[in-house]
C-alpha cells in the first residue's frame, strides 16, 4: 500500500517535466542539444509530473539528462529556457553570436533549482568559443538511442567552462577537403562538495574523418582528454595531499594539459602520490568509427575505448570498450502504418582494466575506472557520474549494497565493472505520434579492488516513451514515459513522467 500511494502521490504531484530533445544522432564534440541555426529567439517551457512504486527514479527516467530529473520519487520539475541567434551561423566568413539559458526547478522531498544551461558565443566559420554551461556530449558514438557516451554522457549537470574549438567538421582544403578536424580545449570549474571545494576541468580532444561528406563511406578517429586538477578537501591526509590541498599553479597547469611524470626526488608542491601516478585525476576515451551511406538509410559503427592511465592508452585493457551500431532510416516516403526511424545496438565491457590489482606492478592493474583517490567524489559532477550511467554512485545502488567490500576505502563509484548488451528503438505512427524505447540488460562486478570470489549483479532497465503532437497548437506536444529496474543492483521500481512541452519562436 505504501508503494501504490507513493505512485498516486506523483501522478498529483507538482508536475514534472523529460528535458530530453532529440538533436542530432551521433555527435563529434558539438552541442547535439542545440537546435537553433537560423536567427531569432526559439523558447520552451515544460511542466510534468513524476512517480514511481519506490523512493528512487527509475535508471532511464534519470540518466542522461543533464542532472535535471531528480534522483527521489515522487517529484516534479518546471522548466523554461529560451537560446537567441544573431547572424548567420552558416556564413563561414561573418561573425555570429549565440546565447541560451535554461532554468530548472525541482520539487521534491529535497527540492533544487538547476542550470543546465546558461552560455554566451561567438563564432566564425568552423570555430567557435564560448562560455558557461552548455548541454553537450562529447566523442564518437550515437547520442539518441545509445547507451551514453563512454567519457562525457550527457549523465550530468553541465561543467561551467571556457571553451574554445570547432563546432562542425572543418575541412582542410589543401586535402581537397578529404581530411576535415573536430576539436576542443577548455578549462572548466567543477562544481563544489562537501568533500573537494575548488577543483578544475581541463578538457581537450581531437577528431579526425576521412571521406567528404558526399562519399558514401567515411572513417572517424580521435581521442579525448579529461582531467580533474586543483582543489581542496579537508577529508584528505598528508599522503594525499598538501595539507589538505591539491597542485594548483601553473606547474600543476602543464601536468594536467601534458601527463608526464614528475622527476627527481624534489616534489615541488606536489605529493608522493602524484609521482607515483600523475598529477591530477586524467581519464577519457580513443574513439573509432565507420559511417556507410546507403541509398536510403545509413549505417555507423563505432567503438570508444576507454583509458584512465597510460597502460590503457597502450590498450592493456583490452577489450575493455563500447561497441556501438546505429541504423538511420532515410526513407522520406509517407507513412502509411507505422516505421522505424532509427535502431541503435550497443555491448559494452570493462572488465579488464589492464588486469587485477598486483603490488608489485603499481600503478599498473586494476584502472578502477571513474575513481581517484585523491578526487573522492570520482568523475561526477553535481552528484551524477559524468561519463557513462551504468558506472553507479554506492548511494544509487540498491542499500543492501551500500557498504559492499571493495578494497581498503570505499569510492564514490562502487561499480566500473560492467557488462551491458543494450538496444535502443525509434519509430513513428502516420499520425505522428513517436515512440522510443530503451532496453539495457547489464551484469555488475562492483570494482576491480573487490575481493575473491566476486559475485554478479543482474540488472534490466527499460524504457518506453511516447510523444504525441498537438493537432490543434503548433509547437505543444505530450509525453508519456514509462520505466521498470528489475534485478539485483538498483531497487527493483515502475516509473512514469507525464508531460508537457511548448516551444516557439519570439
Amino acid at each position: 500500500m505504501k508503494l501504490l500511494s507513493s505512485f498516486s502521490k506523483g501522478i498529483f504531484a507538482f508536475i514534472s517535466i523529460i528535458n530530453y530533445t532529440s538533436g542530432f544522432s551521433q555527435t563529434f564534440n558539438r552541442p547535439v542539444y542545440d537546435t537553433v541555426t537560423t536567427q531569432g529567439i526559439r523558447y520552451q517551457a515544460q511542466v510534468g509530473g513524476l512517480a514511481s512504486t519506490s523512493n528512487q527514479t527509475p535508471f532511464w527516467l534519470r540518466s542522461n539528462e543533464f542532472g535535471t530529473i531528480p534522483l527521489e520519487s515522487p517529484g516534479g520539475i518546471l522548466s523554461v529556457g529560451a537560446t537567441g541567434l544573431w547572424g548567420n551561423a552558416q556564413n563561414m566568413k561573418k561573425l555570429y553570436a549565440k546565447a541560451s539559458f535554461e532554468a530548472v526547478g525541482n520539487a521534491t522531498r529535497n527540492s533544487r533549482f538547476i542550470l543546465p544551461e546558461a552560455y554566451a558565443a561567438v563564432g566564425l566559420g568552423h570555430a567557435e568559443l564560448y562560455v558557461g554551461r552548455r548541454r553537450e556530449i562529447n566523442g564518437l558514438t550515437d547520442t539518441l538511442l545509445g547507451s551514453g557516451s563512454y567519457a562525457y554522457s550527457g549523465n550530468a549537470v553541465p561543467i561551467t567552462q571556457i571553451r574554445i574549438g570547432t563546432k562542425d567538421f572543418a575541412p582542410l582544403h589543401f586535402t581537397n577537403d578529404i581530411i576535415a578536424f573536430n576539436g576542443f580545449i577548455s578549462h572548466g570549474w567543477i562544481s563544489n562538495t562537501d568533500s573537494m571545494k575548488n577543483a578544475y576541468l581541463h578538457a581537450k580532444s581531437l577528431f579526425v574523418r576521412i571521406g567528404k561528406p558526399s562519399w558514401k563511406v567515411r572513417f572517424y578517429g580521435g581521442m579525448a582528454q579529461y582531467v580533474q586538477w586543483g582543489g581542496y578537501s579537508k577529508y584528505l591526509d598528508n599522503s594525499f595531499s598538501n595539507n589538505g590541498h591539491l597542485p594548483s599553479d601553473w606547474k600543476a597547469f602543464k601536468k594536467a594539459w601534458w601527463p608526464s611524470a614528475l622527476g627527481g626526488n624534489d616534489l615541488g608542491g606536489f605529493t608522493k602520490f602524484d609521482s607515483l601516478n600523475r598529477s591530477g585525476n586524467h581519464l577519457g576515451s580513443i574513439d573509432i568509427a565507420l559511417e556507410i551511406s546507403l541509398k536510403n538509410s545509413n549505417l555507423f559503427f563505432y567503438i570508444q575505448r576507454p583509458w584512465d592511465d597510460m597502460s590503457g592508452v597502450v590498450f592493456g585493457n583490452l577489450p575493455d570498450g563500447v561497441y556501438g551500431v546505429r541504423w538511420q532510416n532515410h526513407n522520406i516516403n509517407d507513412i502509411k502504418s507505422f516505421r522505424f526511424k532509427q535502431i541503435t545496438a550497443e555491448f559494452m565491457t570493462t572488465l579488464d582494466q589492464s588486469g587485477p590489482y598486483d603490488a608489485k606492478t603499481l600503478p599498473k592493474g586494476a584502472d578502477d575506472y571513474f575513481n581517484n583517490y585523491q578526487y573522492i567524489d570520482g568523475w561526477t559532477n553535481e552528484k551524477r557520474v559524468i561519463g557513462t550511467p551504468f558506472f553507479t554512485r554506492w548511494m544509487d545502488s540498491n542499500p543492501k549494497w551500500h557498504n559492499l567490500p571493495a578494497g581498503r576505502v570505499r569510492q564514490m563509484i562502487s561499480n566500473n565493472k560492467v557488462q551491458l548488451l543494450h538496444i535502443g528503438l525509434l519509430g513513428q505512427f502516420a499520425s505522428g505520434i513517436s515512440l522510443r524505447t530503451l532496453l539495457s540488460q547489464s551484469w555488475n562486478y562492483g570494482r576491480p579492488t573487490r575481493p575473491d570470489p566476486i559475485s554478479v549483479f543482474k540488472q534490466f532497465s527499460g524504457l518506453v516513451e511516447i510523444i504525441v503532437p498537438s493537432k490543434t497548437l503548433s509547437g505543444l506536444e505530450y509525453k508519456a514515459s514509462f520505466a521498470l529496474d528489475a534485478g539485483d543492483w538498483l531497487p527493483n521500481s515502475i516509473g512514469l513522467i507525464l508531460g508537457i512541452k511548448k516551444t516557439g519562436w519570439f
